[in-house]
């Protein structure tokens, strides 16, 4: 048993500094690392969906972020060629389905995956840009996450017993929802309490903890479960191996990929 848990220790030692490092130094170092989960995570998805025979064209979806990446470093098009970028990425999503079998469910998976995985990920880079707090935000999105999951995962297994969805993620309780939602949203406020958020383009108050603690602690949750559906479904135990002893990206960074888009519209159209 201890075998098998020191390549987790091991990814843990490296990867925590390593992530800390690169959230801290921002700019195109940053910009990479979304950049290499999305092609991770997209590399994963594709293969769970083989095992039902479907797929989502890897090639394409690699050029595709290619040109997002290039984009995000050289700034090469304007926000509404962008937009009309995105817009012609739907388009070549549905070209790409019409000479296959299971059109629709092609279609439905490789959509899923470019919002899900490729596109709404992205918005941690405009979340780290943000000028004064940008490497502040990103770190308690960061943190936020793991204090749910530990909390979540603590509590559950010491006093939980009413499960919340049994043929989705057998070792969900609720014990375990709640203990995780409501430590996201202590942290958060301790933070808010020190000034943590204090800047001259946000003014923070207590609801947007209350909101914030919301999204990390319950929907970054969600994200989880979510996740975890698609692998029941395909009947995998982890969404890869390159992570020893921690599963794939797509296990580590699940709550994430809702809590990012999610952390982002909030500061763009709510605060």
């Amino acid at each position: 048993m201890a075998e098998n848990k020191k390549p987790r220790t091991l990814v843990n030692l490296i990867g925590a500094p390593l992530l800390l490092s690169i959230i801290y130094l921002g700019g195109p170092l940053f910009t990479l690392f979304i950049f290499v989960v999305i092609f991770i995570g997209t590399y994963e998805f594709d293969n769970m969906i083989k095992i039902k025979s479907f797929s989502l064209n890897l090639y394409f979806f690699f050029f595709i972020y290619l040109i997002c990446l290039t984009n995000h470093l050289f700034q090469i098009f304007s926000y509404e060629q962008y937009i009309y970028f995105i817009l012609f990425i739907f388009f070549s999503i549905s070209i790409s389905c019409l000479n296959i079998k299971n059109k629709l469910k092609n279609f439905y998976y490789r959509i899923l995956a470019f919002i899900w995985i490729g596109f709404l990920f992205q918005e941690a880079i405009y979340l780290r840009n943000l000028p004064e707090i940008g490497f502040k935000i990103v770190l308690c999105m960061f943190l936020s996450v793991w204090v749910t999951d530990s909390f979540a995962f603590i509590f559950g297994s010491k006093f939980g017993k009413s499960k919340i969805l049994p043929s989705v993620s057998p070792k969900k309780t609720w014990v375990g929802f709640l203990a995780g939602y409501i430590a996201c949203t202590l942290f958060i406020y301790c933070l808010f309490s020190y000034n943590y958020f204090n800047s001259s383009v946000f003014t923070f108050d207590l609801f947007d903890v209350i909101v914030l603690g919301f999204i990390s602690g319950v929907l970054g949750q969600c994200g989880d479960f979510f996740e975890s559906y698609y692998k029941r479904f395909f009947s995998v135990k982890d969404s890869g191996t390159l992570l020893q002893g921690h599963g794939g990206f797509l296990d580590r960074f699940d709550s994430l990929l809702f809590v990012v888009p999610l952390f982002s519209f909030y500061l763009r159209v709510i605060l």
